[in-house]
């Protein structure tokens, strides 16, 4: 059999074997290890959570326990409005005396004189006890908590501060409502009783929670069905001192999902790819080895900084066009490389290109773009997080360590040629015929590097791609601020545009 025939059997057999192994690998283990994966995540997450909101009790706790200590404030109800405004996690305070009626209460509500004598946070606070009550209804109809600390006089108790809680107009939603889990996850804060206090579906709020019976110990994970009979995965965390449960869920739908997606992906392309190599094996091997084994050299003393060129006889006329492009391509390489060199396109600070080199680079990428000669293009543009208090605090010079540290770190993942100063803490990236994926995963390599090493500063980076994102370089710099943006709303975050897709 000729050896046309035999690389192109062999090919095949490679392609339906590699599928094979991939289909066996991924449905056995996948599932295994993502289950695992999330649940660990969540329950994770739900302890965070929960030392979250004991830290937000706490607070409130600390306030009331400010306005017990200070006669002033409890009988001066303009004093008591203001002190109300400035402590955000609570929406009313008032002031209850050792009968159980309200002396005193601040805006928006008007209870004064109301006898509160039979309300648990009462009875609680008047024995001298720091109290948080679950879930109630106020005599306006609203779903509250309270928080009630006893106020005392020589010794004895001749009061309570309370302050409560609108479960459905307060910073303790504003906590949770920006954090999701999956496209379908949740986050649920339950009271003692089971009552949901927080749920990401606010019509959850004030009911019962169903799952929260099944629960055990202090904290853990498991699969279970929610109230709508949908399986999760159940992360879940017991708030000390509070007995409330914190449970974060994502469905087990989207895990599936994907499975079932990548288990497709993988059979199509492995058809099609048996289909390409049996059709055009022959016909490749037969014309287009020897040029392309001359490409691949060349492109290799390229990776070296020798700027190889090949001459245009002895191929196909088919090739003629390529083998110009490359050549015209190493050519300007060449001038751009020459021009690099000079001290005057190195930033003197980091020891990066300067902005001048990344505007020539810029010029080139717009005629390569153009000529249809890369197949991917990634952009970063990135900038250091509090450098600026940085400088304010520590001096320029230390700022000046953080700058070089920062572009030690980011060379030593990318590269010396592809780390642009923009100017200040702002930098860029370039990164010629490189996969979407490993745009993401340099980015994430020099926030996590940055996170480490550099000295009170993290790093936001921006990312757009050609062809996903943009058709030119300009584009793609918009895009990748843009992206920039969003992650300069957390910091120490990686975006790729378009944000949230």
């Amino acid at each position: 059999m000729r050896f046309l025939h035999k690389f192109t059997i062999l090919l095949c057999s490679l392609v339906i074997i590699s599928s094979f192994i991939q289909f066996i690998a991924f449905d056995r283990f996948f599932l295994a290890n993502t289950s695992s994966l999330l649940l660990a995540t969540n329950e994770k997450a739900a302890n965070n959570l929960s030392e979250q909101l004991l830290a937000y009790f706490k607070n409130i706790e600390a306030s009331m326990a400010s306005i017990a200590s200070d006669p002033t404030l409890r009988k001066d109800k303009d004093l008591l409005d203001k002190m109300n405004a400035v402590i955000p996690e609570v929406n009313t305070i008032f002031i209850i005396d050792k009968e159980g009626n309200v002396s005193v209460s601040s805006q928006p509500e008007k209870i004064s004189g109301v006898n509160l004598s039979k309300r648990d946070y009462f009875l609680h606070g008047i024995k001298g006890e720091t109290y948080i009550s679950g879930v109630y209804k106020s005599a306006q109809g609203r779903e509250v908590v309270a928080i009630s600390t006893p106020i005392i006089d020589d010794g004895t108790v001749v009061g309570v501060v309370v302050g409560t809680v609108w479960l459905h107009d307060n910073e303790l939603a504003m906590m949770f409502d920006n954090k999701s889990f999956g496209r379908s996850g949740f986050i649920a804060i339950t009271d003692q009783q089971g009552t949901v206090v927080y749920h990401s579906d606010q019509e959850r709020i004030g009911k019962k929670g169903g799952i929260v019976e099944s629960l055990q110990g202090m904290t853990g994970s498991t699969i279970m069905k929610n109230y709508s009979e949908f399986e999760y995965y159940i992360g879940y965390s017991k708030v000390p001192q509070l007995d409330w449960y914190v449970i974060v869920g994502t469905p087990t739908a989207e895990v599936t999902q994907y499975r079932s997606m990548m288990l497709y992906q993988i059979l199509a392309v492995s058809i099609f790819t048996i289909f390409v190599v049996v059709i055009i094996g022959t016909y490749t091997v037969r014309r287009y080895m020897k040029p392309f084994e001359t490409l691949i050299e060349a492109f290799g003393s390229v990776r070296t900084g020798n700027y190889k060129k090949i001459t245009l006889t002895g191929y196909a006329t088919e090739f003629s066009e390529m083998i110009q492009s490359y050549n015209d391509t190493i050519r300007k390489l060449e001038e751009v490389h020459s021009t690099l060199k000079g001290a005057a396109d190195i930033d003197a600070l980091t020891g990066a290109y300067n902005r001048r080199s990344f505007d020539k680079i810029l010029e080139l990428l717009r005629g390569e773009l153009q000529s249809g000669s890369l197949m991917t293009l990634g952009v970063m543009v990135l900038d250091l997080d509090n450098f600026k208090k940085q400088n304010d605090v520590s001096g320029h010079l230390a700022g000046d360590d953080i700058l070089k540290e920062f572009t030690v770190i980011a060379q030593s993942v990318v590269g010396f040629r592809s780390l642009f100063r923009f100017g200040g803490d702002e930098f860029a990236i370039i990164l010629r015929n490189v996969s979407d994926a490993m745009v993401i995963s340099y980015a994430e390599e020099i926030r996590l590097q940055c996170a480490k090493k550099l000295s009170g500063c993290t790093v936001s980076i921006g990312i757009a791609a050609y062809p996903k994102n943009g058709d030119s370089i300009d584009e793609l710099l918009a895009f990748a601020d843009k992206a920039l943006y969003m992650s300069k709303e957390t910091r120490n975050k990686v975006t790729e545009y378009p944000a949230g897709k």
